[in-house]
């Protein structure tokens, strides 16, 4: 079984960038608001990602809601579509 320190190494090297400029761009996001971000840029599914980040799916909406709040998005703005621009 991976770790998560795994995954961000493997994330780190897919894309070098994207955590830094997430940062930069939503300094108040928190780190699991950031790993979820991290999961979504590599498209991974929602079942992926509870499995992943071992939390709830009412956890994961909420996070992704927070999230949105956070990036300023409605809800009608794709969450993913903003973070694969990052």
């Amino acid at each position: 079984m991976k770790t998560s320190d795994d995954f961000e190494l493997l994330f780190a090297d897919a894309y070098p960038k994207f955590t830094k400029n997430l940062v930069k761009a939503y300094g108040n996001l928190t780190y699991t608001e950031i790993r979820l971000c991290m999961h979504l840029r590599m498209g991974y599914s929602s079942d992926k990602i509870l499995e992943n980040l071992s939390i709830s799916p009412s956890t994961l909406a909420n996070l992704r809601s927070s999230i949105r709040k956070k990036m300023g998005l409605t809800r009608s703005q794709y969450l993913t579509n903003t973070i694969l621009c990052i």
